[in-house]
């Protein structure tokens, strides 16, 4: 099993860095034509947690949103500083179902619990496919195992967007998981009493899906586990068994990653905040995948009331800049508001 770590030295300078790290400004807030569905009918979203888009094509995007608390993904598009809510997209049922790859988790967590929601946390696009990852943790407030939680979705989408055939499921990303050095000792455990291990966001990149772990933080540390999404979503119920990349980046105490965006030249833009419900600021690192030793700190995001930067997206990158969207949990429809960040 490969891993990679920083230097003490790196480490202490890379946090260093973050205590001065400026507070970055938005550019504009993005207005919601229409609403995102809540977990009940009727209901407005307040629990946005993840937001991917395909690229550009006259002059809007083709986006899909999760929000932690439902079972299905909703689509949506965007254009200039619009987003307008589409239809929604059923993921998982009421019960397991007999037709996901792979083979369920067993024997984690303090209790069983009851298939309930997806506890949806994160969302990516590549090569004509969206990507949908529950949180693969155990519940919050009790400590149980609801395998509900635990799939990873593709969903296959044509050029414009539109579901090309059914949603495919995965257990093999807990397989995975358990097997992430370090941080996979944390697997089945209680996020909030136990340090356990929570996925929050996803970045797909060539054959490659990037997780980003929301926890464990473990001195200061925070875990990106790189996995194949070809063994993830192989025919049959055989487990995935390939060993993961795991690589560790500096995050300050009691962070994590909340969410991920890929980026040109093997890189991904992480969204940092509380690796639990601490008083921990939100900020944006620009990782090198080929180098994460040299992960550079962009700035830290103005305090939210109420809310939680939870989606990350890139709009533009040209020039030296990069164009991002932050959306958040708590308020309504995710509160999505723009970036602009000077890439070193």
């Amino acid at each position: 099993m490969r891993y990679r770590f920083l230097s003490l030295v790196t480490a202490a300078l890379l946090l260093t860095s973050h205590a001065q790290a400026a507070t970055l400004s938005p550019e504009q807030r993005f207005r919601t034509t229409g609403d995102f569905t809540g977990k009940k009918p009727g209901k407005v979203a307040h629990d946005a947690s993840g937001l991917a888009c395909m690229p550009l094509a006259s002059g809007a995007r083709r986006c899909l949103l999760i929000n932690d608390e439902s079972a299905f993904a909703q689509f949506a598009e965007i254009a200039e500083n619009r987003i307008t809510p589409g239809a929604a997209l059923p993921l998982i049922g009421t019960e397991a179902s007999p037709a996901v790859l792979g083979t369920a988790p067993q024997n984690i967590c303090k209790t069983a619990g009851r298939f309930a929601e997806l506890d949806g946390e994160a969302v990516a696009y590549a090569d004509g496919a969206f990507y949908v990852a529950g949180s693969h943790g155990c519940s919050r407030k009790r400590g149980e195992f609801r395998l509900s939680a635990f799939h990873l979705a593709r969903i296959r989408v044509d050029a414009a967007g539109a579901p090309a055939g059914q949603v495919e499921l995965t257990y093999r990303l807990s397989d995975v998981l358990r097997r992430a050095g370090e941080a996979g000792a944390f697997f089945g455990r209680n996020l909030m009493d136990d340090n356990g291990l929570n996925v929050e966001g996803i970045a797909a990149v060539g054959d490659t899906l990037w997780i980003g772990l929301r926890a464990p933080s473990l001195g200061g540390r925070v875990f990106l586990v790189g996995a194949s999404l070809k063994a993830l979503f192989a025919p049959g119920h055989a487990p995935a068994t390939a060993p993961p990349r795991v690589i560790a980046l500096p995050a300050g105490p009691d962070r994590g990653i909340r969410d991920l965006a890929p980026l040109p030249g093997d890189r991904l833009l992480a969204l940092l905040g509380p690796a639990q419900e601490q008083e921990r600021p939100y900020s944006l690192l620009l990782v090198d995948l080929a180098h994460p030793d040299a992960a550079a700190d962009l700035g830290e995001l103005p305090g939210r009331r109420n809310a939680k930067a939870e989606s990350l997206t890139v709009l533009a990158q040209e020039s030296g800049k990069l164009d991002v969207l932050i959306g958040y949990d708590g308020p309504r429809n995710g509160h999505f508001e723009s970036y602009r960040l000077k890439l070193p």
